[in-house]
């Protein structure tokens, strides 16, 4: 794709020139700019090095410490890569066996309509469902249907309802809140709602806007219906204790695993749900079939010791709202995937902010650290590859089959960025070493009137020795006098892999570092470096093709001289 696109530049260009003067010159004004700035960058890659990387390390340790602030000063924030790991994960929790809907949905209004009209139905239907309910043995209900006004076109209803309420103590009843700009307004006090728990001793005379059922047998056993949707709307967490400032009260969940008997030590008070996307729904059963008596023995035993959601999914009638994993979702489903987590304590779990940030940081500097080190490009690659996808998978897997979510995800999106910098500049540093066309764009008077050839085999000098005698000579006589040439041979000619072996430095000689280039090269562990000296004709101009032509020569030669001299002494050790 890159030679197309070069291809195609080249072909614009041309039809430019020939058809559009000014648009040609204008062409190559910003090209000239295009590659001056990336000849200043290449050359600042290779001058600043590992000071760049270190940079870029201490800049994403600030930023990361930055949203360590964040998440302590607003704790529970969402999260986008939590709705990403849940909907990709390979499995979840199953639904409890022991949680049952009991859905009042469209076809349940269909099969009443005839004998009790449209919605809303007298009480005493509701009545003599929930009864039904706990005569087969159910622990709890949670009643998710507000009954704030009397009926008054039918008073036994509600008089029945109120009976069925009293007879049945493992019910839990809804209570709304209000805005609490009404508080104010309300005579109600928060602590005279039966489970209020103050936090301040001046909690007692706080008053609260919330409805409250009609009934006053269901007074006793009252908890918050309302949900707690993140800041963009998305239902991640249940409040289990709804938390206000100087009280907390019961939820819904809450009263009803308690009714049923369930234990709720060490359960927070918001829960990170923990959705059941991968092992199917909970169990639904429509009102309609067990007020009818219409329920198969394998229905009916589903209500022994389970806890009822009755909740309303009819279009029109339930609330509906979007979750982690389903862009819309009933209140039932919410409310029984929350009572699930409470009961059995399968809540999501997730990693303090504190361990995250450790985390980041250690990602971040290890990638600094292993960049700078003498480290060869290509394990460096392998290495970053195999942490991400360790990363990857632990966050998954963790989702996955645990109820702890290892989210890792800041960390391989910290890995993944300042690999990718850390990249850049390691490859502007190389095309600057290696003078690829119009990254040589800075132009520097020079001295040198002479030109060593420097080639070795690959095998014989390392590629991390290689680096070590280039940055040497660069003290010595300067960036811009050193070209690097490792990459000349390629193809899959089956003279690529002998010819590849070879490597060259091209050196600008001036007089005055002469000897300070010899005195380097005489070091032992330069012995198999081979130097030829030539004198040139043209000025050190790497953007300069008759300069190019004429070491071109040179760089074959010394290259063909060093292969030739291998291959007589592989011979005489083969003879031998």
């Amino acid at each position: 794709m890159p030679k197309f696109l070069e291809t195609l530049i080249d072909i614009l260009q041309e039809m430019a020139k020939k058809y559009l003067p000014p648009v040609y010159a204008l062409i190559q004004k910003i090209l000239d700019f295009k590659s001056l700035s990336l000849s200043l960058f290449a050359h600042y890659s290779r001058r600043f090095g590992f000071r760049a990387i270190v940079l870029t390390g201490v800049l994403a340790s600030f930023y990361a410490v930055y949203l360590f602030a964040m998440n302590t000063l607003a704790p529970g924030a969402p999260k986008a890569s939590h709705d990403v790991i849940l909907k990709t994960r390979f499995s979840s929790p199953k639904p409890s066996n022991h949680i049952v809907i009991l859905d009042i949905d469209e076809r349940t209004l269909a099969s009443l309509s005839e004998s009790h009209g449209r919605w809303p139905w007298s009480r005493d239907v509701l009545a003599d469902g929930v009864q039904k309910v706990m005569d087969l043995g159910a622990k709890a209900v949670m009643f998710n249907v507000m009954l704030s006004d009397p009926d008054k076109n039918n008073r036994d209803a509600d008089a029945a309802m109120d009976v069925t309420a009293q007879m049945n103590p493992p019910i839990a009843f809804p209570l709304i809140r209000l805005n609490p700009v009404n508080d104010q307004k309300s005579a109600l006090k928060a602590l005279q709602i039966p489970g209020a728990i103050p936090y301040e001793k001046h909690a007692a005379d706080t008053t609260i806007a919330v409805i409250l059922p009609m009934f006053a047998s269901m007074h006793d056993r009252l908890g918050i219906a309302n949900q707690l949707p993140d800041g963009d709307g998305i239902v991640r967490k249940y409040p289990l204790r709804w938390e206000e400032k100087t009280y907390q009260l019961p939820s819904m969940v809450q009263r009803t695993a308690e009714l049923g008997g369930a234990e709720l030590g060490g359960v927070p008070n918001a829960m990170s749900l923990n959705w059941r996307n991968k092992q199917g729904r909970y169990q639904r059963i429509s009102f309609s079939d067990l007020y009818l008596d219409k329920l198969n023995p394998e229905q009916t035993a589903l209500f022994k010791d389970a806890f009822i959601v009755l909740s309303l999914s009819a279009p029109g009638l339930g609330q509906t709202k979007p979750t982690s994993v389903q862009s819309v979702e009933d209140d039932g489903e919410i409310l029984a995937t929350a009572l699930d987590d409470a009961v059995n304590k399968t809540y999501l779990r997730v990693m303090p902010s504190w361990v995250v940030l450790v985390l980041n940081l250690i990602i971040i500097w290890a990638l600094v650290i292993l960049s700078i080190r003498s480290f060869k490009n290509s394990l460096f690659n392998r290495i970053f590859l195999v942490v991400q996808s360790g990363l990857g998978g632990i966050t998954l897997l963790s989702a996955s089959y645990t109820n702890y979510m290892i989210d890792l995800s800041d960390s391989m999106s910290f890995g993944l960025s300042v690999f990718a910098v850390i990249k850049l500049i390691q490859t502007m540093d190389d095309r600057w070493s290696r003078a690829k066309p119009g990254f040589r764009k800075i132009k520097k008077k020079s001295e040198s009137s002479d030109i060593l050839v420097l080639s070795y085999l690959q095998d014989q000098l390392g590629e991390i020795d290689g680096k070590e005698l280039q940055k040497s000579l660069e003290k010595i006589v300067g960036l811009n006098q050193i070209i690097r040439i490792d990459d000349l041979f390629a193809g899959e000619s089956f003279l690529s892999s002998p010819v590849k072996r070879i490597k060259f430095l091209l050196v600008g000689v001036m007089p005055s570092k002469q000897s300070a280039i010899a005195q380097l090269l005489n070091k032992e562990q330069y012995q198999y470096v081979n130097q030829v000296s030539y004198t040139t004709t043209q000025a050190w101009n790497p953007e300069d093709k008759k300069f190019g032509l004429e070491v071109s020569a040179w760089i074959l030669e010394s290259g063909s001289r060093l292969l030739y001299a291998d291959w007589q002494k592989a011979s005489s050790e083969k003879k031998a």
